[in-house]
């Protein structure tokens, strides 16, 4: 083949092209490049191998226009396009025979070209010529069409050139793809199957070097915008395609491509697993257009390798788009023998054969027989038209998947139409035409597990849902190997290693950290569920039994090579037992991936209570959220953060239905242990994730403030004047009243419901407990609640010692005997510092006092010890470590040691370094004396200021950083200038920062700074300073820099720290009842769980529950020899842990249990039902419907004006004007007074219309109006009371 020129010689653009190649060549080099050539070591091989493949698989083309004969192809490569505006780029293209067999071309742009495999194929067709589109047709097509490609990662295949419907899919491919950010959704395949004749310039392209016998392609092909000449049928190809196949046929007319992309598509149509499904989709067109549509819709008779093509056709484009719309109005209704003379008396199919009348009768009775088929045969249902006007497919993409569906591939498989639908993400067409009554029998008979695993993999929360509601049932459904795999594929996925930073990097980073004992690299998946609760045990601070901890919880060997494939498996039947409650699982699965609308989903599901599952969620994600801190990934903390918040206000909703319905069962409801979360409590997981609203709520404090008083009723002054006393006085504990039986309930069943063995009840499964439990709730009453009772001799009244025992055990009493015994620890620890602290050698020392204080203090170290094995977490580090993570703990841990250390001391110093243990004593006492700080959390008013004492403290820690550096610098740079060349001493240091500090507080040292002293007052300096300043060379330097130092740490630092404070006074001050509210919670806990006796009478109690622990002990072990059994451990347990009233901690039995978990189901349904209603009255719904009904409005005011021309926007076309036969025609068929007629009364409507428009528009206005005249109001308020809280803190002050 000889080879031609590939540019033209021109004389006076060649400067201008040169220079934008070579600007097109920097931005390819910027920009990321659209294919993945990084499996290859190079660019070169790349090419290479494309050309290798290329000879080996004899692809030809034509050797020239007008030839017949074949030649190997040498036009391919790399197009490079040039001047066609900004973000143009590169893209690969092959020139190839009109006969090239399809499945060459698919390995070809699968293997070679590296085109990611389409999930689905949008086949593009239509008008080759430039045509008007309304505006809002285009926009709805710009957006469908780019969002079907881009939700399935789908091809879009069309003609490839710039005019027509091809540019109007290029132009939605640039437009839309600007406004994203991610870069998948920024590359979408666009493949042009153009023909090779009609391509102007194509010489750029054909010409290629030659190495050998092997042709290595065009890298690049420069494609210059401005060297193309479009003229006759020429025409250019589109740019914002992303790959060409160019089809030669010798020819410079259209046609070319028709076949050969048939045969791709029906190539494409026919692969079966997995199957590619494909649609055809109609824009506008002519004749070619329609015979188009006829082949893909009727396969070629006795072919059963060829399948039908479902078909889209957008009404409203023109053309044969509207003619195949109408022709399907028309004749839906029609049988065979009436439809061609119906079709045949359709102008608009005429005007498409022939838009001039000049029909040609065979071309136009060929064409009638296309209509025919199509309109008569069972495909017709095939044919999915998308209008505007209609509401069952407002958006294009709805459509195209609607077409989707009814191929005949898919129309049985109701398994791979909700994979398409799952890909689509569109659940309301899965909802509407795949789960439907109608078909009930086929996906009831199907087996979706596969499905369901797409959906909970790929975040697909509204398919999970309608799954749950219909096809799928959980116990059957998860088992050890889809969970372990649903963890493992999202954890473990390209796109979560590859993408921003979430909650899954923190998980595989902690997954990474645990490598069991015993495990290689390679089995790391069989034992990822244990790894995964070894994680959540992690998260929640080692304070419940760890998760997956079971040996059936460890895959098989087996199982880890079926693990790639479980989500696909749609016969794997769960095995009994493997799962008791499967929703807390995937709930625990959803809530760690922070899979908000997921992890709602299986929470309203959840039948183990909703209040502590929701908080049990909250507190993981407040975990993730501290790592993710750490991490310095703040987007992630906020996200994290405000989903632990959302699950916080769903346990608090709850909350308040059910504390409205029942305050007892509430107030159960939160101090029961949940045996599925750990054993814990509500108030334990609350407090541990620092849910402070949670704790705020009403049901909270009036069970908190219960627990506080015990069983003594104190309602009156009375009863609190003889609760005082009796503290004194204990003869008046007969007279005070009690409270008892509180949450007892009463089994109120028939006699021959009483003979069932409890056995099988606990049998049953918990959604069958849970109805039996709803059937029997009226006959299950709580009982009457708490009774009052005296002191006294009858058979219901309290006897002496438990009065005295209900007395003393209140966590008030305990309280107050401590503040009251530990005042005195405090006056005798003085008494003995002030008047009787001696060296050991001396006689009678130490004295009688100080031992008395020596073993006090010794009893409250061992209540720090038995505080620390009395904490949640199982191991003893992470006692310590949860002992620890209260700062009130450590300043005892200090103060201990400090007391140890002054011990020590005191024994060992001599009588002269006595002062030493002096020392340490005293700072001691101060200590003892600051822990007194930590009784004022039980005031409401002292509370929280000694919160704000501590938040002040922090600020203060801060601020010294910054004040040390200008102490230093100020410091040593004066003192160098003062006293130069003093003597090396390391205390040296300390005379540079004296005089700065002091400055600080008014002691200027302006004698000293100014060379004003003597001899006699240097050598008084108590910093032992040994000369005079030197201040006769520079006199004014000190007191310059003396005075710059003042300026800054007296005004600007002073007044920073000041400002410091007042921030955190305000911030405290704004949520100081929460604050106050949440902190008093682990003061009674505190103090609930401390021993009757104060310190040191405590050393009693210590002794008895030693005592009891260990008896304990022994019966347990006895019991297990004799029955040999595990379960005999927690009925052991069972029967040693007391059943309080007013406690903290409450085991139930498993039927309360079940009742309590349908109180707090059925309030949260409640809960949800009155949210739902609320919003639907509140004025966003109301300005949200508005804001549709107005968008309505327009949209049908925009078409009426479209009917009747009165736009005043529209493009320019390429349609000629009608001539003057056509004018007379028209108005030899319509008259002008019937035309003036409809124009008149489309007027009207729109006018209407657009008066029903202002209506709405003033509604939303004055709707605006409110909610500002609203935020105005508040923001009054809030400034009176702003005034009122400045006016107050002055007053204080």
């Amino acid at each position: 083949m000889e080879v031609r020129e590939p540019v033209q010689q021109m004389t006076t653009d060649r400067q201008i092209i040169e220079e934008e190649v070579v600007k097109a060549k920097t931005e390819e080099l910027e920009h990321k490049p659209n294919i993945d050539i990084l499996k290859h070591t190079s660019e070169q091989n790349w090419q290479k191998e494309i050309a290798q493949f290329i000879k080996s698989k004899e692809i030809k083309q034509r050797s020239g226009e007008g030839v017949d004969e074949l030649e190997d192809c040498d036009s391919f490569g790399e197009i490079n396009f040039i001047g066609f505006g900004h973000g143009s780029k590169s893209a690969p293209y092959i020139r190839v025979d009109k006969n090239t067999n399809a499945e060459i071309l698919w390995d070809l742009l699968i293997n070679y070209w590296h085109m990611p495999r389409p999930k689905v194929l949008i086949s593009v067709t239509g008008g080759a010529q430039d045509f008007f589109f309304k505006d809002r047709l285009k926009n709805l097509f710009n957006k469908g069409l780019y969002k079907a490609a881009v939700s399935t990662g789908g091809w879009i295949v069309t003609g490839g050139t710039g005019v027509g419907v091809m540019k109007k899919v290029g132009e939605a491919i640039k437009e839309e793809s600007k406004g994203t950010t991610n870069d998948s959704h920024r590359h979408v395949v666009a493949l042009g199957i153009a023909t090779w004749g009609i391509i102007s310039n194509n010489t750029v392209m054909e010409k290629s070097s030659k190495n050998g016998d092997l042709h290595e392609g065009f890298w690049p092909a420069e494609y210059v915008e401005k060297e193309l000449k479009l003229s006759g049928k020429q025409t250019s190809l589109d740019s914002n395609h992303t790959h060409f196949i160019l089809v030669d046929h010798g020819k410079v007319d259209y046609g070319a491509d028709i076949g050969l992309r048939a045969n791709l598509e029906q190539f494409i149509n026919s692969i079966e697993e997995p199957a590619i499904p494909v649609v055809l989709v109609v824009v506008q067109g002519g004749v070619g257009t329609i015979e188009t549509v006829y082949k893909s819709l009727i396969p070629p008779s006795g072919d059963i390798k060829v399948k039908s093509i479902p078909v889209v056709i957008v009404e409203g484009s023109g053309k044969a788009a509207d003619a195949i719309a109408e022709a399907l109005r028309k004749t839906k209704q029609v049988d065979s023998t009436g439809m061609r003379d119906i079709l045949a008396s359709m102008d608009i199919i005429r005007d498409v054969v022939d838009p001039k009348r000049n029909i040609n009768q065979t071309k136009f009775q060929e064409c009638l027989g296309w209509f025919e088929q199509m309109m008569s045969s069972p495909y017709r249902e095939m044919i999915t038209v998308f209008r505007m006007q209609e509401e069952n497919f407002k958006d294009i993409d709805r459509a195209i998947l609607h077409g989707l569906l009814q191929a005949k591939s898919l129309t049985d498989k109701i398994d791979k139409q909700l994979n398409l639908a799952l890909n689509w993400n569109r659940c309301d067409i899965a909802r509407e035409e795949i789960i439907t009554a109608e078909r009930r029998t086929k996906w009831q008979e199907a087996s979706l597990e596969g499905n369901m695993m797409t959906a909970l993999i790929d975040n697909r929360p509204d398919f999970v849902e309608l799954f749950l509601q219909h096809v799928i049932h959980l116990d059957k459904f998860l088992t050890i190997e889809r969970l372990n795999s649903l963890y493992q594929k999202v954890i473990y996925s390209k796109q979560s290693i590859d993408g921003r930073t979430s909650t899954i990097d923190i998980l595989r980073t902690r997954l990474e950290s645990y490598q069991l004992k015993g495990i290689t690299r390679g089995d790391e998946c069989r034992f990822l569920l244990r790894r995964v609760g070894k994680v959540i045990q992690e998260l929640t601070f080692h304070e419940y039994d760890r998760y997956y901890k079971e040996e059936k919880f460890v895959l098989k060997e087996q199982d880890k090579q079926d693990t790639e494939s479980v989500p696909m498996t749609t016969s794997t039947n769960c095995k009994e037992d493997e799962f008791e409650c499967p929703d807390q699982h995937l709930f625990l699965w959803a809530v760690l991936l922070n899979r908000r609308e997921m992890a709602k989903i299986f929470w309203q599901r959840l039948t183990i209570g909703n209040i502590g599952s929701a908080l049990f969620a909250g507190r993981i994600l407040k975990a993730l959220s501290r790592h993710a801190e750490i991490e310095e990934e703040l987007t992630l903390y906020y996200d994290l953060t405000n989903h632990a918040d959302e699950f916080e206000d769903l346990a608090i909703g709850v909350m308040d239905n059910c504390y409205e319905d029942d305050k007892k069962m509430s107030k159960l409801a939160l101090v029961r242990k949940l045996t599925d979360w750990g054993g814990t409590t509500c108030f334990s997981i609350a407090y541990a994730a620092e849910q402070m609203k949670f704790i705020e709520h009403d049901c909270c404090q009036t069970k908190l403030q219960r627990v506080w008083k015990g069983n003594v009723q104190i309602h009156s002054y009375k009863q609190w004047i003889a609760y005082v006393f009796a503290a004194i006085f204990p003869f008046i504990i007969p007279f005070m009243t009690f409270l008892t039986k509180d949450y007892q309930v009463e089994y109120q069943e028939e006699e021959n419901k009483e003979s069932k063995k409890v056995e099988t009840y606990k049998e049953l499964s918990r959604w069958d407990k849970l109805k039996n439990v709803l059937r029997w709730k009226s006959n299950y009453k709580p009982g009457k609640g708490s009774e009052i009772r005296r002191v006294g001799g009858r058979p219901d009244d309290v006897t002496l010692w438990e009065g005295m025992g209900y007395y003393y055990k209140a966590p008030m009493s305990k309280f107050f005997f401590n503040i009251f015994l530990y005042v005195v620890l405090l006056f005798l620890f003085s008494w003995f510092i002030l008047t009787d602290l001696r060296p050991a050698s001396e006689e009678n020392s130490p004295s009688v006092v100080e031992w008395i204080v020596i073993a006090w203090v010794a009893t409250l170290i061992i209540e720090e010890f038995r505080q620390i094995h009395s904490k949640d977490p199982k191991s003893a580090f992470y006692r310590v470590l949860s002992w620890a993570s209260d700062a009130w703990n450590i300043f005892d841990f200090l103060m201990f040691l400090f007391f140890i250390i002054s011990i020590i001391l005191r024994f060992t110093l001599s009588t002269e370094k006595f002062y030493r243990a002096r020392i340490f004593y005293c700072v001691t006492l101060m200590l003892f004396y600051f822990r007194l700080l930590h009784m004022g959390f039980v005031q409401k008013d002292i509370g929280p200021k000694i919160i704000m004492i501590f938040k002040m403290l922090k600020d203060l820690m801060y601020f010294l950083v910054i004040l040390i550096i200008f102490i230093l610098s100020f410091g040593i740079a004066s003192e160098a200038i003062l006293y130069p060349n003093m003597e090396p001493d390391i205390r040296v240091f300390f005379k540079s920062i004296y005089k700065p500090y002091w400055q600080l507080y008014g002691e200027l040292f302006l004698e000293e700074i100014e060379g004003l002293t003597d001899n006699a007052t240097c050598y008084e300096d108590p910093r032992y300073v040994e000369r005079c300043p030197e201040t006769e060379q520079y006199p004014w330097v000190a007191p310059v820099l003396t005075a710059i130092y003042m300026l800054i740490s007296n005004i600007l630092l002073i007044n920073l720290l000041i400002a410091m404070f007042s921030f955190t006074f305000q911030k405290v001050q704004e949520k100081s009842e929460t604050i106050w509210r949440f902190y008093r919670y682990e003061l009674i806990n505190e103090y609930y769980d401390r021993p009757a006796l104060a310190p040191p009478l405590i050393i009693f109690n210590h002794m008895y529950r030693f005592c009891k622990w260990s008896y304990m002990k022994y019966e347990l072990k006895s019991e297990l020899n004799k029955e040999k059994q595990e379960q005999k451990k927690a009925d052991v347990i069972k029967k040693h842990e007391t059943k309080m009233s007013h406690c903290l901690r409450v085991r139930l039995d498993d039927r309360l249990e079940d009742y309590l978990n349908g109180f707090e189901k059925k309030h949260m349904e409640n809960y949800f039902i009155k949210k739902n209603q609320e919003y639907a009255k509140s004025w966003e719904s109301t300005v949200t419907s508005s804001g549709d009904r107005i968008d309505k409005m327009s949209n049908d005011m925009e078409e009426m004006r479209e009917l009747i021309g009165v736009s005043g926007k529209q493009e320019t076309t390429q349609v000629k004007p009608p001539t003057g036969e056509q004018r007379q025609s028209i108005h030899s068929t319509t008259p002008n007074d019937e035309m003036a007629t409809q124009i008149g009364q489309l007027t009207t409507k729109v006018s209407q219309m657009e008066n029903k428009m202002d209506e709405m528009v003033n509604q939303n206005g004055q709707l605006t109006t409110k909610v500002a005249q609203i935020e105005n109001k508040m923001d009054k308020i809030l400034e009176m009371l702003e005034k009122s809280l400045s006016l107050k803190t002055e007053s204080e002050c």
